[in-house]
């Protein structure tokens, strides 16, 4: 009998050669099984589910199709290869134990008309075709989810493809260089797909919805790489892969691969033969933005010229010289007057957007655009403030539930208190010193002031040339870069607490531990006292003589009271193991006090040590 690989899990199937349904033994999903008469096909299945399930959908359908090749009417080999070419990949459910599909590679055409899935169906029966069905069934109601979300998502122009983390889970430097290009790109006015940004508040959400979209909406991708190996990488390699497959249907679209610190022919062959760029090389981003704007302005069509043109133009010319004194009038300080300029200019133009800028710039009291922009950079640059480690991070982690836990634990009534708690987990460990809330504060503070300044969104409305909101794009676009660019300074700084903190937690639950025990017989103590109980104390036996603890008095070992001061012993066991809380009756008894009817009990943690 042969060995199969469930297509699930990946646990080893025994599979007879009249076999084509079943169920695997090991995750207990139902499927269907290919026709193997010999070892050597079976390993074919095999290899190609084991590309499949770890995202090498090229190399797995490849090695399906040279199945089908050799026996057009193997239905599991057609049902694979559908499964390959939109990238299914069959995860476990937390909730329910079962294994879901989910897609990689969506697309535009229906899972239920592909050729390979049509064909596994032609050539099945029974059981094994209606599992299809199913199974099918359920990939096309994923497929519809993902088209679902994708087309509410509004379009990209560029597609940065690159590889975040290497093999140690740290940032690559395909990512570093990826973020300066993305930068570059919107600052320039593009709308650009950067997994690293774009999907920063997608967490807890399937990523292909929104992959996709972008791949299909954008006109230009940029594939990054400084190895061979990243460039080659899993997921990598399915965006690219996947955006040449369109490039072959929407012959608008272009693919750039960008390399550095390698050789260009070492890169995937199906890139080495496309126009390539050298970031290493002087100008480089020059050439890449003159290359991207070819192609997104290749679709765009001149616009007509409308008859307002002239009509503009002429009040434009009448008032040039008004705005050139409100703005001279600006450099001087002479606020009111330049204010007053610039009315006279909208009275004669009420849609000039030079003077609606100019009245903005009057009532920031700056002389020109860019001392308000300069300003704006500046201002809380330095500023720093006390935050815990897990600010501006995915962490859920709260420092008030631990120490609202912590209390809850370790707390006895009356004698160690929730405030001496908090007192022991408060400490300056896990904070550092950081700029980011200032700078997060300002950029929303801008925000919200450029979106109520009412001359600026007019100067904005009725610029042409787009100008205004270009400057103001790039000064958020300075700051957000600043964002990034003090997360990543402070990064070891923030480790530094986080290693310092959880130090701290660990010394901090010895000591309430510690404190917790010693409360506990502070008050067993107390209770003894205050019921004219004697403490029960460990004693030392030495030449089968022991010395009473309270009053030294050396007497028979085998004694319980002290005769002296009668003091209770503990000899190796506890001689009382528990009190009645209510009526001070000591134990052993059964769970009712026979005394009083009580189940409460204060139990004796004095051991002999």
């Amino acid at each position: 009998m042969a060995i199969f690989k469930c297509k699930m899990c990946g646990g080893d199937i025994e599979l007879s050669a009249d076999k084509t349904f079943g169920i695997c033994e090991y995750c207990g999903s139902s499927m269907t099984f290919p026709k193997v008469d010999d070892d050597q096909r079976a390993a074919a299945f095999n290899r190609g589910n084991h590309f499949r399930r770890i995202g090498e959908f090229d190399k797995a359908l490849a090695v399906y199709e040279r199945i089908v090749r050799e026996d057009n009417t193997d239905a599991e080999a057609h049902w694979c290869c559908a499964l390959c070419r939109f990238g299914i990949e069959y995860v476990e459910d937390p909730a329910t134990y079962e294994y879901l599909p989910t897609c990689h590679r969506a697309s535009f055409d229906s899972f239920l008309e592909d050729v390979d899935y049509l064909a596994a169906v032609e050539y099945s029966d029974g059981l094994t075709k209606r599992q299809y069905q199913k199974d099918a069934a359920k990939i096309a109601e994923v497929q519809r989810g993902i088209l679902a979300t994708s087309q509410n998502e509004e379009p990209f122009d560029v597609f940065i493809c690159y590889k975040e983390s290497d093999e140690n889970g740290e940032r690559t430097r395909d990512s570093l260089m990826a973020q300066d290009v993305y930068y570059q790109l919107t600052d320039h006015g593009y709308r650009v797909f950067f997994s690293r940004i774009t999907l920063e508040n997608m967490v807890g959400k399937q990523y292909e919805p929104y992959i996709f979209a972008a791949l299909n909406s954008a006109k230009v991708m940029i594939v990054i790489g400084t190895k061979p190996e990243y460039m080659n990488a899993i997921w990598v390699k399915n965006e690219w892969s996947r955006f040449l497959a369109m490039m072959k249907k929407d012959h608008s679209k272009l693919l750039l691969p960008c390399y550095r610190d390698m050789d260009p022919y070492d890169m995937p062959v199906q890139l080495s033969v496309l126009q390539s760029y050298d970031m290493a090389k002087i100008g480089f981003i020059q050439d890449l933005i003159r290359g991207i704007k070819k192609v997104l302005d290749a679709d765009k069509k001149p616009e007509p010229a409308k008859e307002t043109v002239v009509v503009q133009q002429a009040a434009n010319t009448n008032t040039a010289p008004l705005l050139k004194r409100g703005y001279i009038s600006l450099e001087d300080g002479e606020w009111d007057k330049a204010d007053q300029l610039f009315e006279d200019v909208l009275n004669m133009d009420p849609e000039c957007a030079e003077a609606y800028l100019g009245k903005m710039l009057v009532d920031a009291r700056k002389a020109s655009m860019d001392a308000y922009i300069e300003v704006c950079l500046s201002a809380y640059k330095e500023k720093k403030e006390r935050v815990f480690f897990t600010y501006d991070s995915d962490s859920d982690f709260k420092l008030e539930q631990h120490i609202e836990q912590m209390c809850q634990k370790y707390k006895v009534p009356s004698f160690l208190t929730e405030q001496q708690i908090q007192n022991c987990c408060t400490s300056e460990a896990g904070f550092y010193e950081s700029q980011l809330p200032a700078l997060k504060q300002k950029l929303a503070e801008q925000t919200e002031n450029w979106n109520k300044n009412r001359a600026l969104q007019r100067a904005m409305r009725y610029d042409a040339t787009k100008t205004i909101k270009a400057k103001f794009e790039q000064m958020l676009s300075t700051l957000q870069r600043q964002l990034d660019e003090i997360r990543r300074e402070e990064q070891p700084e923030k480790e530094r607490a986080e290693k310092e903190f959880e130090q701290f937690k660990k010394d901090t639950e010895l000591l309430l531990q510690e404190k917790h025990d010693t409360a506990l017989r502070q008050r067993e103590r107390q209770f003894c006292v205050a019921n004219n109980k004697k403490i029960p104390l460990p004693v030392v036996i030495q030449d089968g003589k022991l010395t009473c603890p309270s009053c030294q008095l050396v007497q028979q070992s085998n004694r319980k009271v002290c005769w002296s001061c009668n003091q209770v012993f503990i000899n190796g066991q506890i001689d009382i193991p528990y009190w009645c809380e209510l009526c001070g009756k000591p134990g052993p008894f059964d769970d009712v006090c026979p005394e009083c009817g009580s189940t409460e009990k204060i139990i004796n943690t004095t051991k002999l040590q």
